[in-house]
């Protein structure tokens, strides 16, 4: 079951289902830059089950660079983690947000998340924005994004990243405490 919600949360950071053989090595080429470990497309496709008659056993290695991928610390935590995902609730969000359409052009944001995570951005217009400062992440100065949603201490979810020229991908932050945002005036 745990394997099966890796996959899923795989999946999703990496922007799109696994259903071809090209998106197996693109896959392995961003975990190589966001994990610097190698996980060969073989690898992938025997644990997505791509590879229908090769047995699967899937080497603790692998699924500790998945996990830290998604951005845990390892597979462990991941587990240990993802008790939460049983307690899916739905409801109505309190917490301040803040909408691009709230936001000037040129307007900076400091979004912070755990454990010491930091990036600084910059709204370029029409809900894009650019990162001009990034510290202890897997994002880059340089790279862009679109977000139009954001929640205090809520996971961002950003959309249309592009990272390294890598083609875009989607990029959860504070994916398990959430982000604190600061508007700067």
């Amino acid at each position: 079951m745990k394997k099966a919600i890796l996959k899923q949360e795989v999946e999703r950071t990496f922007g799109r289902q696994l259903t071809e053989t090209r998106d197996f090595e693109q896959l392995s080429h961003l975990l190589l830059s966001h994990t610097r470990e190698r996980l060969s497309p073989t690898t992938l496709k025997r644990f997505w089950g791509y590879l229908k008659n090769e047995e699967v056993q899937t080497r603790p290695h692998t699924l500790d660079v998945l996990a830290r991928f998604v951005g845990y610390k390892g597979y462990e935590d991941f587990c240990a983690q993802t008790e939460r995902l049983d307690e899916v609730q739905s409801g109505i969000k309190t917490e301040e947000k803040i909408t691009t359409e709230g936001l000037r052009r040129g307007q900076r944001l400091i979004i912070t998340w755990r454990p010491d995570r930091k990036i600084v951005v910059r709204l370029l217009g029409n809900s894009q924005f650019e990162i001009i400062e990034a510290e202890n992440t897997k994002l880059s100065v340089g790279d862009t994004f679109r977000c139009h949603l954001m929640i205090q201490h809520e996971p961002l979810y950003l959309d249309e990243v592009v990272h390294q020229g890598q083609p875009a991908m989607v990029y959860v932050a504070g994916q398990k405490d959430g982000v604190v945002i600061e508007v700067c005036e």
